[in-house]
């Protein structure tokens, strides 16, 4: 009879089909449930005159399943680039973007105060000077998207001041008599802070007196190359030098 011989030959192709997907099931590994972090090597490079500054840091990225590790990586390159340009836009603040981490590597709080402070102590003895920023990103497929290696440019030719120069001291009412190396009749229009702004383009200039005009006496600027006793006089304007007067 073919009848049995029918129902034999589909019970066992069932049974076969049975053992190929459980099979399947054991050669093809199933997707993993639980967060996959995968991140990307990050440099923030800061470039001085003599010493640079580097930094390494990760930005890490969680994902699904491992079918999604390349797409991390790619979030993670976009989140460093993201992370070193928002915070150098906001610099002179003390705040970073919330996902530029500490725990991750990541060095600065307030960009600017924290970069000079470093790339000052790394360059001893200049009172300022130009830098370069910029952030290098290697890593796994994902890291670097068409071979893309070279750094990214965040700044150029930023000036950082490792040394503020005191304000001028500047007294109204008040002589600093003696120690004349020059003097001269000024403008009538001309001011006190021009004759301070003189006194700060010279190399010799210690101090400065500003006498008002008088009747018709024309204002006077004396430069002096030391700092005399102060003599109060309301016919004067005097200062001691600093280093740049606006």
């Amino acid at each position: 009879m073919s009848f049995p011989a029918s129902k034999f030959f589909v019970r066992n192709a069932l049974l076969l089909a049975s053992i190929a997907v459980i099979a399947l099931g054991v050669v093809m590994p199933k997707p993993a449930t639980a967060d996959i972090r995968r991140s990307c090597n990050a440099t923030l490079h800061i470039n001085g005159p003599a010493n640079d500054l580097d930094y390494p840091f990760r930005i890490y990225v969680s994902v699904a399943n491992t079918l999604y590790a390349n797409q991390a990586r790619r979030r993670s390159r976009d989140a460093i680039i993201s992370c070193v340009q928002g915070h150098w836009n906001m610099r002179l603040s003390n705040g970073r973007p919330h996902w530029c981490s500490p725990e991750d590597g990541y060095p600065f709080q307030s960009f600017n105060e924290e970069m000079t402070d470093a790339i000052c102590a790394a360059n001893p003895g200049r009172q300022s000077f130009l830098v370069d920023v910029s952030v290098a990103i290697s890593g796994d497929t994902g890291c670097v998207p068409n071979n893309q290696w070279a750094p990214i440019s965040i700044a150029r030719d930023y000036r950082v001041y490792c040394w503020i120069p005191p304000a001028p001291e500047v007294r109204e009412g008040w002589n600093l008599p003696r120690q004349d190396y020059r003097w001269w009749e000024m403008a009538r229009n001309e001011t006190w802070q021009d004759c301070a702004k003189t006194c700060a383009d010279e190399s010799r200039c210690q101090a400065w007196t500003y006498k008002h005009p008088t009747g018709g006496d024309p204002p006077l600027c004396f430069l002096k190359d030391g700092v005399p006793g102060w003599s109060r006089d309301g016919r004067f304007v005097s200062g001691i030098k600093g280093e740049v007067l606006h």
